[in-house]
């Protein structure tokens, strides 16, 4: 059984030559929450964070006994300016951590901090703390708007429930912390309703971006 920290960078895999004592993994949920009349609040799950990997390691600046290396011996300062280097021209690089216990880590990262410190007798030698965040590359986005002539087949069209509080075309100044889906649950009780307003209101072009004071129109 062997425990082992990789990095492939530029067409090379470079090992570790010490390994850390532990790499911490974490990841959010990120969570809207809203304030319901008559219910009280709620909360909204939208999405989950990418992954970030956090770890110190010991990279000797000559090759002692307890280094391990999977081919030639890199001292500290090949390592640091690898990571710098990546970091500085945004390139991601494949972080592999391998137990042969549980799964393997083998992600595409991105060099988010570099932290290296060089301690007093230890001349040389360098411990170098960095965290990683997963890497994914942008892809296109495409929303969906209806129009009067185009109609959407759906498993099953949501139940619309009149609210006492849309009688007649309206209009709503936005606030600080408003989002569409918050405003159609707020008037329609069905978030999904956002984009009723979208289509009532020509100059919003994203429907993930509204201004705080903008005038919406809100539709019956």
């Amino acid at each position: 059984m062997s425990y082992s920290i990789y990095f492939k960078y530029g067409g090379k895999k470079y090992k570790l030559p010490v390994n850390p004592e532990e790499i911490k993994r974490s990841r959010e949920l990120n969570i809207e929450t809203y304030q319901v009349i008559g219910t009280g609040q709620v909360s909204v799950p939208s999405y989950c964070s990418l992954e970030t990997y956090s770890f110190e390691a010991e990279f000797p600046g000559q090759e002692y006994h307890y280094v391990e290396t999977s081919g030639r011996f890199r001292d500290a300062d090949f390592y640091e300016k690898m990571f710098r280097k990546a970091q500085k021209n945004k390139t991601p690089i494949q972080f592999i951590a391998s137990n042969e216990i549980t799964d393997d880590i083998s992600r595409k990262v991105l060099v988010k901090s570099v932290e290296s410190v060089e301690k007093a007798g230890e001349e040389g030698d360098k411990y170098i703390t960095l965290t990683l965040m997963e890497y994914k590359a942008p892809g296109k986005r495409y929303i969906a708007v209806p129009t009067a002539t185009v109609t959407i087949k759906q498993e099953e069209a949501p139940t619309v429930q009149t609210n006492p509080a849309v009688t007649e075309n309206k209009t709503y100044t936005v606030n600080k912390g408003d989002t569409l889906w918050a405003l159609a649950k707020q008037f329609y009780d069905n978030g999904a309703l956002f984009t009723k307003i979208v289509a009532a209101n020509p100059g919003i072009k994203n429907p993930n971006v509204i201004s705080i004071g903008q005038v919406l129109v809100i539709p019956v």
